[in-house]
């Protein structure tokens, strides 16, 4: 799908929409795929799943080019992983056991090596649910499920040591973290008190939030901490919760009432992705304003488990069981507006736009479009050209992608 401009003597359009591409990667569908991590330009990517499709425990994948290709790690794969984290450039990556596979309690394993070599470091053996890294994969923090202390731990030191932290004893269903990691959102599955809990100092303390009690699934924060998103399934009311405050506050948004398994948050907060556990409606949703209003994307009906965005939003990985690992991108649109007697075209300067191709033609059902030479200038966060206005007839402009 394209953005398009027609441009003549008396006729000025454009295609307000973006072009949203999911594709499944050539990871197996056999796997019970758990968790995902990704790079802040979503190009490295970190899957783990707790189970092969054969009643063994699960492997944990690399990608390197955005979810194209996956090969295997050096970590164990006789345990059941839970959650996978990782810094900005994804050379620090955590890794959650859920149990070993003689049903044990996990440990935690992490990588400062971007995957290459994994150490589980001394840390409590716990039934760990989720974990988060700062933007430098210095600070880490990790909750338990409730089935073993039902703590939350901080690192400060990329792992090597972890620090039972103050918060509650509880059942924890996810966390996460700041960039600098300061800021810490914790929520409960429902199982404990149902609440979602606030650290402004990296998990020294913890305040309850306003949040209504709910069976919370899933949390994610933007890079400052102020963008909260945090949303809930089954005996919660099934709705996704915003916080623009820093989790002062909170207000139900108006997306769709659904089984929740894993939402997403762009580093500044305005680009949410929710991705539905199958016993909903098995849609993936977006939003580009904040949360205000939500699109469901074209991802297909699966069992999602896992959803995350890169740091500008225009790059989303879901985890499904079955299906795989799937991939989403945003081709951004076209603008066009005159100027000055030249039409001045400008698209925004996404990570999924870098490759992007200006291309033009006088016939839009023609095969031989021509690259527009003129190099964009980015600028206020978006590539622009200027071109003159076509002397007579309609000239045919489109964005395409490698």
């Amino acid at each position: 799908m394209f953005s398009l401009l027609v441009a003549g003597s008396l006729l000025l359009a454009s295609l307000p929409c973006h072009a949203q591409i999911w594709e499944q990667s050539d990871a197996s569908t056999n796997f019970t795929w758990q968790s995902i991590a990704c790079s802040a330009n979503g190009n490295k990517l970190c899957a783990a799943a707790s189970d092969d499709g054969y009643g063994d425990g699960g492997p944990v994948y690399l990608s390197t080019n955005s979810g194209t290709t996956w090969m295997q790690t050096t970590a164990p794969t006789n345990c059941t992983w839970q959650s996978v984290a990782s810094s900005t450039n994804a050379n620090t990556l955590v890794a959650a056991v859920y149990q070993d596979a003689d049903g044990n309690p996990g440990t935690l394993y992490v990588s400062t090596n971007a995957g290459t070599t994994w150490r589980a470091p001394t840390s409590p053996s716990n039934l760990w649910a989720s974990v988060a890294a700062s933007a430098s994969g210095v600070k880490l923090v990790a909750a338990d499920s409730g089935n073993g202390d039902g703590l939350i731990y901080t690192s400060t030191n990329s792992g090597k040591s972890w620090t039972a932290t103050s918060a509650p004893a509880n059942f924890w269903a996810s966390v996460a973290s700041s960039a600098d990691g300061s800021k810490l959102v914790a929520v409960d599955s429902g199982y404990g008190d149902g609440l979602i809990y606030l650290s402004t100092d990296s998990g020294a303390t913890w305040i309850a939030t306003s949040a209504p009690a709910n069976s919370w699934t899933c949390v994610a924060s933007s890079a400052t901490g102020s963008n909260l998103v945090a949303a809930n399934s089954s005996y919660g009311d099934d709705l996704i919760y915003l916080s623009t405050n820093a989790g002062s506050t909170w207000i139900a948004t108006s997306a769709t009432t659904n089984q929740w398994a894993s939402v997403a948050c762009s580093a500044d907060g305005t680009q949410l992705a929710a991705a539905d556990s199958g016993y909903g409606d098995g849609l993936i949703y977006i939003s580009t304003n904040s949360g205000v209003t939500w699109t469901a994307t074209g991802a297909p009906v699966e069992f999602w488990t896992c959803i995350v965005s890169s740091a500008d939003g225009s790059k989303l990985t879901a985890t499904a069981t079955p299906g795989g690992i799937f991939t989403f991108q945003v081709i951004p649109t076209l603008n066009i507006s005159p100027l000055n007697g030249r039409l001045s075209m400008s698209w925004q300067a996404l990570s999924s736009a870098t490759g992007l191709t200006l291309q033009q033609n006088t016939n839009v059902a023609a095969t031989n479009w021509t690259t527009v030479t003129n190099v964009p200038a980015q600028t206020n966060g978006q590539y622009q050209v200027n071109l003159p206005l076509a002397p007579t007839g309609n000239k045919f402009y489109r964005l395409t992608a490698p």
